[in-house]
């Protein structure tokens, strides 16, 4: 490999950027070269951003310290895990190829208020902004603080210039108006500086097996503030460990030259270009240097990335159509239909979030880091078409669509897509808020956004596979929709799988594992502890044995599901259900549930809906018309799973609600009972039981707490009501703070028909006052 420095620490980070390609999965998975970037961790940064400037030319970002971390001769990312090439345990992404130059974990402007190094002032002042992919130019938007009031907006867009055969990495940069001077450190190497030539703006640094070649040319007022000096600082690498993260701590040590650009103070918007090549010796570098400098550089355009085109822009979106001799979506006929629906995308993965535009289109997004939307789903004639949107997303674990626009949640950060010159693919994502912790770890999702009705974001971020002092790790984020006032509004959740709201309030379900013994829907309440470890600011040691948890609203035995997604409310045109929550059961069911406030908490009962309807569901979505589409992942829990589900309005014989009373329940049918059968207080089977918090599997304990017991308990008296629609059930025994089973397995309707399902689970934390 080219580029390597000669310290022992340097060479140890460099082999963590890269792999060996023997070492490579046999099926390994690369983004199209077409591609404008992809979000990817790398053991360097976690949030890098990864821009092929050609087939075989590539530049890393760090969004977190605003630097360039690395460039390379070799082929695109390696990308690893799940949604890639399956690899277990594997979430870093590598490459293969030959280094051109790689920069150091430190931030590299110096002015103003910023911090010189802001891994150590966690979220910092400095702000990544987004990306633009405007005119196929590929920009990086950051903004830098120069006081309390007055920033200065960067748009960095990274190119390769051709000389002589020999790649030359061109960074432009257009800066905003600043009053005070900025210096920029371009390169921070192992080696000894040089001269080259005589000119003053171009500078050489003497690596171990080449010489580093960095110059600028644009503005004329530029000059370099070269510096050789003995390093001495601590650096943190991640690499894969088992499975987890591992923290590698590096003392940088030696001889180091840092080719610092320093930027005068400026009234107006300036522009300028730095250039980086690796080159045999200083022969080449004076040849190259000669050819590279007279380029002229363009003049600044900030706006450019979000004005409106001069022109009507040519449809450049990819669409992707069903075959018309593709089979017709199987119809699975019962009291609500299932059609499954055809996807045409090459490479589908499952479905990680799904919401409708206003115009009845259906935005989707995909574990592989796409966005598609899709049109025409409820036309009689025409197959639906999907139009890629957008792609290179860090595996997105939830989407939204606010106000028209959509909002996808990134491991990394949560991201508003827009299309800003029209032509059906989104070219601007701007970031809303990277402020929480990340180090790459696979488990590590962020799931959202969800608004509160004060208008806020809410983002769910996973709290497995993590260090306490990775911030907000198994925490609400919750923020303004621009981004600002960021806060820990409530923490302990393990495995968030759906947010959404009910009655007003932000709800989410979590995943059953160490600290949470079942899975459950839990009403997101301000500084509520939900049980399983969360990281700073969290108390460390509640990190290590976290406290006692608030009570969820609703527990779904494992019995009843073991894994819980998505969620929606069920609308009007649904009928006996309307206004309550379909839950999406991870083993390809649908669960209900009805909830009630008592004593000002939320609570209620859960049964199941729909079992193995074929597609193993995290996001559900109702449309305009009513229609309930499920998508996640598809048979076999591979590929994309997309299904639409129908009410037929003629609802089975059920239990349609549950209302808790101070002594018993009274339970609402969906069609009139046999008034002798719902009678009988021996037709009902009850029982209680609660679980413990502990890292131990989760497991079912009575009253006295034995383990995998329930407490049975005495049904005295039934009363019917006289249109044969509610049954009151009077329990004496009835303990708050238990989850109730209610099993009716003898009660008829009517017309002698047994319920569909007999046992409900009905979370009681409160009894009536």
């Amino acid at each position: 490999m080219s580029g390597e420095w000669g310290q022992p620490e340097r060479q140890l980070w460099l082999c963590l950027l890269a792999v060996i390609s023997t070492s490579l999965p046999a099926q390994t998975f690369r983004d199209p070269a077409d591609q404008p970037f992809r979000r990817a961790p790398m053991s360097v940064a976690a949030r890098s951003v990864v821009i092929p400037l050609a087939t075989n030319i590539h530049l890393a970002f760090d969004t977190e310290t605003l630097r360039t971390h690395t460039a390379w001769r070799g082929p695109s990312l390696n990308l690893h895990g799940a949604p890639y090439d399956g690899a277990a345990g594997r979430f870093l992404a590598d490459f293969t190829g030959n280094f051109l130059f790689t920069n150091p974990p430190l931030f590299p402007w110096a002015g103003g208020k910023f911090a010189k190094n802001i891994l150590t002032d966690f979220p910092s002042k400095p702000r990544f902004l987004g990306i633009s992919t405007r005119g196929g130019v590929t920009t990086l938007m950051y903004e830098l603080p120069l006081d309390a009031e007055e920033t200065v907006r960067v748009h960095e867009s990274p190119s390769v210039q051709w000389v002589d055969g020999v790649p030359v990495v061109v960074r432009r940069f257009e800066l905003s108006a600043s009053y005070m001077d900025l210096e920029f450190t371009a390169h921070m190497e192992a080696g000894r500086m040089t001269t080259i030539g005589q000119n003053s703006a171009a500078m050489g640094i003497l690596r171990e097996k080449d010489l580093l070649l960095t110059a600028f040319r644009g503005r004329p007022l530029l000059g370099w503030k070269p510096a050789t000096a003995q390093a001495d600082y601590l650096i943190e690498l991640h690499r894969e460990k088992n499975g987890e993260s591992e923290v590698i701590p590096r003392h940088v040590a030696g001889d180091e030259t840092h080719a610092v650009v320093h930027i005068p103070a400026h009234r107006g918007e300036i522009s300028f270009e730095v250039l980086s090549v690796a080159c045999a010796d200083k022969a080449e570098a004076e040849r190259l240097l000669r050819k590279l400098i007279p380029a002229k550089v363009t003049p600044p355009e900030l706006v450019r990335v979000s004005e409106p085109p001069a022109a009507a822009p040519t449809n450049r979106a990819a669409l992707f159509a069903v075959p018309t001799n593709s089979p017709s979506p199987v119809v699975r006929a019962a009291a609500f239909p299932i059609s499954y629906l055809l996807s045409p995308i090459p490479h589908p993965t499952p479905v990680t979030g799904l919401d409708f535009l206003p115009n009845g289109d259906l935005a989707l997004s995909t574990a592989l880091g796409e966005v598609f939307i899709v049109s025409q789903l409820a036309s009689p004639t025409n197959a639906p078409v999907w139009r890629r949107f957008a792609r290179g997303l860090m595996e997105p674990g939830g989407l939204r669509v606010f106000s028209g626009e959509i909002f996808v949640a990134q491991k990394c950060e949560l991201t508003q897509l827009r299309d800003t010159d029209g032509d059906g693919a989104a070219d601007l994502f701007e970031c809303v808020s990277q402020a929480w912790g990340f180090n790459g770890n696979g488990r590590q999702f962020a799931i959202g956004p969800v608004a509160d009705k004060e208008g806020r974001f809410h983002v769910f971020l996973d709290g497995r596979g993590s260090r306490w002092e990775v911030p907000f790790r198994g925490w609400d984020a919750r923020f303004s929709r621009a981004g600002k006032d960021f806060e820990g509004w409530a923490s302990g959740f393990r495995s968030p799988g759906g947010s959404g709201t009910f009655g007003g309030e932000v709800f989410v379900t979590d995943n059953a594992g160490p600290w949470v013994p079942a899975a459950k829907l839990i009403h997101v309440q301000e500084s509520k502890f939900q049980g399983h470890p969360a990281t700073q600011p969290a108390p460390q040691e509640q990190f290590k044995e976290p406290k006692e948890f608030a009570p969820p609203a609703v527990w779904f035995p494992s019995r009843l599901a073991k894994q819980v997604a998505g969620f929606a409310t069920v609308p009007e045109s649904w009928g006996a259900f309307a206004g309550q929550l379909l839950v999406a059961d991870g083993e390809g069911g649908l669960l209900r549930v009805s909830m009630e406030q008592v004593n000002g908490e939320w609570q209620g009962a859960a049964w199941p809906l729909v079992k193995n309807f074929g597609i193993a569901a995290s996001r559900l979505a109702f449309s305009v018309d009513g229609q309930l589409y499920a998508g996640g992942a598809g048979a076999a829990g591979k590929g994309l799973g997309l299904a639409r589900i129908s009410a037929t309005g003629a609802a089975d014989f059920e239990v349609k609600s549950v209302k808790a009373l101070a002594d018993g329940f009274e339970l609402t049918f969906t069609q009139p009972v046999e008034a002798a059968s719902a009678a009988k207080a021996a037709g009902y089977e009850v029982a209680q039981f609660s679980y413990q918090h502990d890292v131990g599997p989760g497991a079912e304990h009575d009253f006295e707490g034995t383990t995998n017991k329930t407490s049975a308990l005495q049904v005295s008296a039934v009363s019917v009501s006289s249109d044969g629609l509610s049954a009151r059930l009077t329990v004496p025994s009835l303990r708050a703070g238990f989850v109730t089973s209610v099993r009716a397995a003898g009660v008829r309707s009517a017309a002698a028909q047994p319920l569909r399902h007999d046992t409900f689970f009905y979370t009681l934390n409160q009894l009536p006052k």
